[in-house]
């Protein structure tokens, strides 16, 4: 898609990512400032790209990750975080992914969520993290990929930053039929040119739109190294900003581009090849079956699994928290 314009059309996603600066927040009044100052962005950016449809800010950009008061940060969906989101959406008519980090849970630990909002300020997604960051990320797992209908059209599905280093995630989530698959993150160094590197495989590799936004700046821990960007169904970059806080890049999505690539592309059309096996060679679909015996061995026996990769990586990832052995 050409870059360089600040409106769209019936046919374009106009899609801003934002650089957030990483907030350390330590009382909920604190949280509640900052999601206005995020409602008072989502005004500047609308008023400077009047063709925005959709604004994407990063993982922990709206309650950081504090090594000490993050549980007391803790809060519902819907609760009054989405509340401030829901009518800077509204009084702008613009959908907006923000994250909540973390969640309620009545059943455990919180869970790290992906918000999805409507322009007119409902809440049409709510994406819980499938595979937290670990050995440091408190959350407790999903277990679904989602869906929906977005700005136009399009359709729209969503991980968080780990979750994108699991091809298998947005496999699932584009096989739901996502034609953009957003990744909130909050990724620090040493891994920028990795993570830069996965988000064009993932788009590439699914034919999908491919949307990054990441925190940027330093809190008490880590250093994030920003990089927000907007990738092509083909891999190729549409927009991308640097590593400073506060950088906004907007690009254009076309909804009938990556809609004909997908009906009309041979050899790239990875999503038809993958279930459609040598059909050059076997009249006159290919074949479907699965040959991954890993998978088939996943769903039907996850323990068997589980004990098999043990052989691979050990069982305990952190010696020291293995626990001790018994003595006789």
């Amino acid at each position: 898609m050409p870059v360089g314009t600040i409106s769209s059309s019936p046919d374009t996603v106009g899609v801003a990512v934002v650089n957030y600066p990483v907030p350390i927040l330590e009382t909920k009044e604190q949280v509640v400032s900052n999601c206005t100052q995020i409602a008072n962005y989502i005004e500047g950016v609308k008023r400077g790209y009047p063709g925005l449809d959709l604004i994407i800010f990063p993982e922990y950009s709206t309650q950081g990750l504090h090594p000490q008061y993050w549980e007391d940060l803790t809060t519902t969906v819907p609760g009054e975080e989405t509340a401030i989101f829901a009518e800077a959406c509204r009084k702008n008519e613009v959908w907006g992914v923000f994250s909540i980090t973390g969640e309620a849970n009545p059943n455990g630990k919180p869970f790290n969520s992906f918000i999805l909002i409507n322009d007119q300020g409902e809440i049409v997604l709510n994406y819980h993290k499938i595979f937290p960051w670990v050995p440091v990320e408190p959350w407790c797992p999903g277990n679904e990929t989602k869906v929906v209908t977005g700005p136009k059209g399009l359709k729209i599905g969503g991980v968080i930053c780990y979750d994108g280093n699991m091809p298998e995630i947005v496999r699932d989530t584009v096989m739901k039929g996502a034609e953009l698959v957003i990744r909130i993150q909050g990724y620090m160094n040493p891994s920028k040119e990795q993570q830069r590197a996965i988000a064009k495989v993932r788009a590439w590799e699914n034919t999908c739109y491919f949307a990054v936004a990441n925190m940027a700046g330093r809190d008490l821990v880590y250093s994030y190294f920003g990089q927000s960007c907007i990738i092509d169904f083909d891999g190729r970059v549409i927009a991308e900003c640097g590593e400073t806080p506060n950088e906004v890049q907007y690009g254009l999505l076309s909804i009938s581009a990556i809609r004909d690539a997908r009906k009309h592309w041979t050899a790239e059309n990875h999503l038809y090849n993958l279930v459609h096996r040598g059909y050059t060679a076997v009249p006159d679909q290919g074949v479907a079956d699965c040959p991954f015996d890993f998978y088939k061995n996943w769903v039907n026996n996850p323990e068997k699994v589980r004990l098999d990769v043990e052989d691979l990586t050990g069982k305990y990832p952190i010696p020291d928290k293995a626990p001790a052995s018994k003595t006789v």
